[in-house]
């Protein structure tokens, strides 16, 4: 699988079936500070991706 994470780098990560949720915690990713896109698309935490996928990860800001 690809993943683009904006304004940092590309990796490519082997998975058999996982969830956003579970690629993101093998990247070390908070899923609480990032929305993940594909397609095009925001797709939600608990969404199964495969190898064959590609995702956007984008950092969100907040605050006050």
């Amino acid at each position: 699988m690809k993943i683009n994470i904006k304004g940092q780098e590309t990796k490519d990560l082997k998975i058999n079936s996982s969830s956003v949720k579970e690629v993101l915690h093998e990247l070390e990713i908070n899923s609480t500070e990032v929305v993940v896109k594909k397609d095009g698309i925001i797709i939600h935490e608990d969404q199964l991706l495969t190898n064959e996928d590609e995702i956007t990860v984008i950092k969100v800001v907040f605050g006050g």
